[in-house]
């Protein structure tokens, strides 16, 4: 990123006007698409958003447990992100800034609507076996404490390995597979009270 800096500032060009002419959009670096971003490039922001976006909306489908909710959820981190880019001073680490932005945004929303929509759900005697049981585990994993759900979440709902875990939460590998543990046991303490025919 620094080279294309220097170049940039060689030629007499910001680096947004540098990386349109010079490099193809696709091959830029997070940190040249943020700072082509804050510069105004909205080409370079949308290349961001192209790259992250089923990161975002496999999150918020850990969160949410419902697609539609996660893509309006995603839209949402998005236009934060968008909207912070001038305060992020590292641009380096968009991704685990866009990841911070992806998760508070959740877990309002979690706060917010809480278990309404699950309960009618579960109470409808209509309602497919497999549907409920989505839903009573959906539950159960918000019942965690939050650094146990956010692993789940991670692990499971967006299929991230150990190490994207690592860097994500700035933990070491073996912290991770620590927590891991931890949290899934204490899931399963949890889904023991879910009753056999529904499971």
């Amino acid at each position: 990123m620094e080279s294309i800096i220097k170049i940039a500032s060689l030629a007499g060009q910001s680096v947004k006007e540098f990386a349109r002419r010079i490099v193809p959009i696709v091959i830029l670096d997070d940190e040249s698409l943020v700072i082509a971003s804050r510069e105004g490039d909205d080409k370079a922001f949308g290349e961001l958003v192209k790259r992250y976006q089923q990161f975002v909306i496999r999150q918020a489908y850990g969160y949410l447990g419902d697609s539609e909710s996660a893509k309006d959820a995603a839209q949402d981190v998005f236009i934060k992100a968008y909207e912070g880019l001038p305060y992020l001073e590292n641009a380096r680490i968009f991704k685990s800034w866009l990841y911070r932005i992806g998760r508070n945004h959740c877990l309002n929303l979690v706060h917010r609507r809480k278990i309404e929509d699950d309960h009618r759900v579960i109470c409808d005697s209509t309602s497919d076996p497999n549907t409920v049981l989505k839903v009573m585990v959906r539950e159960k994993i918000n019942r965690l404490d939050e650094k146990d759900r956010e692993i789940i979440i991670m692990r499971y709902y967006q299929d991230l390995k150990y190490e994207e875990i690592a860097e994500l939460l700035d933990i070491p590998l073996s912290s991770v597979k620590i927590r891991l543990y931890r949290a899934k046991q204490a899931l399963k303490a949890i889904l023991e009270g879910i009753p056999d025919e529904v499971r």
